[in-house]
């Protein structure tokens, strides 16, 4: 069974909460959420905030911008945005992190296995991130293996069609190993330090 996304405290049961993160990973609007889960829509705007959030606190999300028009934003990048209905000044860092994100169109599967176990590495995500120093370094290695996976995948499937590929691919390979040696380590070092 998958570590619970919201605490104990919530009113939100858990079975709409693993439907909210499913529907966020498949880059869905907050009121297309709110019709397939039963949700309030201002629940759906508070969870997609707080998921936003422990994704950039954990540097899964690593791009971002500080207003709509800042150069080297893609048009599509700023479009997202500009639907964004009501995002003041401090909303744009998070909403634009999440839309630069969204516009590598990344399979929602994986997508959702690296969210929970990014919330089962760091708990639930309406209570504050707090792990201590060593946990910080399993969560990095995760969230570097995770990064370099997504580009594996693509570089695999694009090596399929195309054979002048192959050394991105082995390139891909070799980083993705190195990744899940570093997070191995790190999970090591964890287990010795509890």
């Amino acid at each position: 069974m998958p570590a619970p996304i919201l605490s104990t405290r919530s009113k939100v049961a858990a079975a709409k909460a693993d439907k909210l993160l499913k529907c966020y990973a498949e880059r869905l609007p907050p009121a297309e959420t709110a019709k397939r889960t039963g949700l309030s829509l201002n629940t759906v705007y508070e969870q997609y905030s707080r998921i936003r959030w422990r994704l950039i606190e954990v540097g899964y999300y690593w791009d971002a911008a500080l207003s709509i028009d800042e150069p080297g934003l893609s048009e599509g990048v700023k479009a997202e945005l500009r639907r964004r209905r009501g995002l003041g000044a401090d909303d744009i860092y998070a909403h634009a992190a999440e839309a630069i994100e969204w516009a590598e169109e990344w399979p929602a599967g994986e997508v959702l296995r690296h969210l929970r176990k990014i919330i089962t590495l760091t708990g639930p995500i309406d209570k504050a991130l707090k792990i201590s120093e060593t946990q910080q370094q399993v969560v990095s290695a995760y969230v570097r293996y995770a990064r370099t996976k997504l580009i594996h995948d693509r570089a695999k499937k694009a090596a399929e069609q195309d054979k002048t590929r192959i050394a991105f691919l082995e390139r891909t390979t070799t980083a993705l190993e190195k990744e899940r040696r570093r997070y191995r380590a790190a999970c090591k070092l964890l287990g010795r330090s509890q």
